[in-house]
């Protein structure tokens, strides 16, 4: 049934002289299966969007609906909600805390009261989706890579069977080789699952390489939604947000003034070189057209 947010709002300190308001008459449809990015500089109000999806923040203003279910319900209702959207926060590997990664994982699934052979099944499975080794069960999570860390932790959520999935900056503090294996992971999980991934990123190479639409928040509101290559072609006015687009683009972009006969959708380095293969290939043969 998707996500629906209706004339969402928002605010911090509500009534007292610090109060500030986070979100703005937020208006969003989300469908099932769609993998989406969400963008924005901090204080954008990305964050604070997502912990209304799972009922952590409950509107001030407006409504939030996940799959027919309101997220201000509260008792067995919460514990459905909370259990269908996923939400791994920003450096989740602090909130590891059993004594190995198995129990870890599993942490989840048992205090829903499901039977050893299913809680095992689960841990198994969500292992697989972020391509953790099974000879890592019994070792302790603080063992583990900085990438494994972060991948146990996503693990956890996983095993919980959400039907949404929310990655609050997954990559934060990660090397570039942590980053590019946390991705590749994301990237599996989505294409394993065909759940609906939500990634808040204000890294626009992150996003360009991985999801089908683009959501761009700018003080506490939806400044644009799209497909990847219409939000990037107003790169003047992302930049005016702070945000800016691939270097890989911007590249593009020149190639194509310069009257290289290229298309103004690419956004990734793979695309890029591919294009220009294509181009130089075809200049060999005397054609110049990309």
């Amino acid at each position: 049934m998707g996500i629906k947010i209706e004339k969402l709002d928002y605010v911090y300190m509500q009534g007292s002289p610090f109060e500030r308001k986070a979100l703005d008459n937020i208006n969003l449809e989300i469908n099932d299966g769609e993998f989406i990015g969400l963008i924005g500089h901090t204080g954008s109000g990305k964050s604070t969007l997502v912990q209304h999806l799972n009922g952590l923040l409950k509107p001030h203003g407006g409504s939030v609906v996940v799959n027919g279910r309101e997220t201000t319900t509260k008792g067995e209702d919460l514990k459905k909600l909370r259990c269908e959207v996923g939400l791994v926060f920003q450096y989740p590997e602090h909130q590891l805390f059993e004594e190995t990664v198995y129990k870890d994982i599993a942490f989840g699934p048992a205090n829903l009261g499901l039977s050893k052979e299913e809680i095992d099944q689960r841990v198994k499975e969500a292992m697989n989706y972020v391509g953790l080794s099974y000879d890592l069960m019994e070792k302790s999570p603080f063992d583990l890579s900085g990438g494994q860390k972060r991948r146990a932790a996503i693990a956890g959520v996983l095993s919980m069977h959400p039907s949404v999935l929310v990655l609050d900056e997954p990559t934060a503090g990660l090397d570039p080789a942590g980053r590019e294996e946390i991705l590749t992971q994301v990237k599996s999980i989505y294409l394993k699952s065909k759940m609906t991934v939500i990634l808040v990123s204000h890294s626009m190479e992150d996003v360009a390489k991985l999801v089908n639409r683009l959501i761009v928040m700018n003080q506490g509101r939806v400044a644009m939604d799209g497909p990847v290559s219409e939000v990037f072609a107003h790169g003047d006015e992302l930049r005016g947000m702070g945000l800016n687009v691939p270097q890989v683009h911007l590249l593009m972009d020149e190639l194509i003034k310069r009257g290289v006969p290229l298309s103004k959708n690419i956004y990734t380095v793979e695309k890029a070189k591919a294009a220009l293969m294509v181009y130089f290939n075809k200049q060999k043969e005397g054609t110049g057209n990309a």
